[in-house]
């Protein structure tokens, strides 16, 4: 896993790629850090941690779109799936190297508190919990995108399909479905599981928490546990291509 990690990391700097991602997170934090907390004087990060956190609904398909669509599509994949590897090293070493380039996009906004803390007293660990909740989300946003690019040869696709459904989730509060008023007599309780899932699976629902430096273990649990799932999907879908 360690030599498919550090190729796959290595691989986003040989191309724009890395430099996109990163840039283009960078230079949009930088602006929200600038008019919400530097023009507003403020050292709350609640609006900043909102606000950053919409890029990444543009951002990380960029940033997934290739992993295994562009293998696929060149037949370079074969080469990966008959070599003595484990499907499980291959999946995971891809998403370990997506998440580092993640990580050096959080961390490098980190230079933001520094900022703060020479105009005040930000609370540090109210800020900490914003930048966890920050990198789950992303990390949630990899393993959905790395599961479409398996499962299609175009990186186009893989990226607007990734967009869609993560625009989707992260909107669906707002659509106000009333599922439960829909539906009446015998099926009025699949109305209300509906609303009650559709409101579990908004993702600015789950990330508010972290937004207020509240560390609770719904959210957490919502971003590890779907994470894992679209990892073992992921696993599921190159599985049963290299038994072909």
């Amino acid at each position: 896993m360690k030599a498919i990690l550090t190729r796959e990391f290595k691989s986003y700097f040989r191309s724009p790629i890395g430099f996109v991602f990163l840039a283009a997170f960078f230079f949009y934090a930088s602006l929200q850090f600038v008019f919400i907390n530097l023009r507003g004087q403020m050292t709350l990060m609640k609006y900043f941690f909102e606000n950053i956190s919409m890029i990444f609904i543009f951002v990380i398909p960029i940033l997934t779109m290739r992993t295994f669509a562009e293998e696929r599509k060149s037949k370079t994949d074969q080469l990966l799936l008959t070599a003595p590897v484990k499907v499980t090293d291959i999946v995971l070493g891809k998403f370990f190297a997506a998440a580092g380039v993640l990580l050096l996009a959080v961390v490098a906004t980190m230079f933001y508190v520094l900022v703060l803390n020479s105009y005040g007293e930000p609370v540090f660990s109210e800020i900490f919990i914003g930048y966890l909740g920050l990198f789950l989300m992303g990390t949630f946003f990899i393993s959905l995108g790395m599961f479409l690019s398996s499962l299609t040869q175009s990186q186009v696709i893989a990226a607007v399909s990734t967009l869609v459904i993560v625009f989707f989730l992260w909107f669906s509060s707002s659509l106000s479905l009333n599922f439960a008023a829909m539906m009446s007599g015998v099926f009025h309780w699949l109305g209300v599981f509906l609303d009650w899932l559709v409101d579990f699976l908004a993702i600015n629902n789950r990330f508010a928490d972290f937004t207020l430096g509240v560390l609770n273990f719904v959210p957490v649990f919502y971003f590890v546990s779907l994470t894992a799932l679209f990892l073992l999907l992921t696993v599921c879908v190159i599985e049963k291509r290299r038994w072909k």
